[in-house]
């Protein structure tokens, strides 16, 4: 028998499916084409995205496809900044991969009170451990230290780390898109056991914090591109909240009665 938020998880994904896919996918296919392809056969993010992953939990909708995802985007992100840069082919595609690591290793710390920093110290260890990219370590940590939203970033210590950075933070923050409403939210959710009643009387709140993440996008693409990932995550969540109150209207009834 389905649960609740299976159940839900179910009509979030078909509101979701009547609204159009961010145009990101289609304009960059391109870079996100050579990030797939670079994710998957260089060794070195296969070693990394193999302990990653021994580490990551799927609750709170930050776990493996979490961290793939913003691996991916993230990639393609700094590939395309690389090119606005005139860097060489050699350096885009080291950019890209840098990215990925970044974006593997985010929120391996996620359950901590200061998650991205916690993060970055426990990226640190794994990637000395493993000895990649060791002349680069620096940048990925930095990335990590700095994706958190809504705290003033600090300026990375070199370009390359600047480019790593601000790609990381905006595949982290697409998102807080469609990917928000129809996974992140429920897995989140049926992690804490929360009851669906309390969500739907926090709902408006929350998306008024998440329309705050359309001014912060870093990378010119990010901010091309990351208004309409949140502007999607909106209407998305605008209808499922429309859902919501019509499916739990009696709940609802009687929480204010009783």
């Amino acid at each position: 028998m389905k649960d609740i938020y299976e159940e839900m998880i179910a009509a979030s994904e078909n509101i979701a499916a009547s609204f159009p896919e961010p145009n990101f996918y289609t304009c960059c296919k391109e870079p996100l084409d050579l990030s797939r392809s670079l994710f998957n056969q260089d060794p070195r993010v296969t070693r990394c995205r193999t302990l990653a992953f021994n580490g990551l939990k799927d609750d709170f909708g930050h776990g493996k496809d979490h961290s793939e995802k913003v691996a991916l985007e993230a990639g393609a992100l700094a590939y395309i900044e690389g090119g606005r840069l005139s860097l060489e082919e050699s350096l885009r595609r080291e950019a890209c991969l840098l990215a990925q690591v970044a974006g593997l290793l985010h929120d391996l710390r996620r359950h901590e009170k200061d998650h991205a920093k916690a993060s970055a110290s426990e990226a640190l260890a794994m990637l000395r451990e493993i000895a990649i990219f060791p002349e680069k370590t620096g940048c990925i940590v930095e990335a990590i230290a700095n994706h958190e939203a809504f705290v003033e970033p600090k300026k990375a210590s070199s370009p390359t780390g600047q480019m790593v950075s601000d790609a990381l933070y905006d595949a982290d923050k697409f998102r807080w898109g469609p990917d928000n409403f129809t996974h992140t939210l429920w897995q989140m959710l049926r992690s804490s056991r929360a009851g669906i009643v309390p969500l739907i009387r926090r709902f408006p709140k929350g998306m008024e914090g998440i329309s705050r993440i359309k001014q912060t996008f870093r990378t010119e693409t990010g901010k091309t591109h990351g208004p309409e990932f949140i502007e999607i995550g909106l209407m998305i969540g605008n209808k499922i909240y429309q859902f919501l109150e019509e499916r739990f209207a009696e709940e609802l009834k009687q929480e204010k009665h009783g």
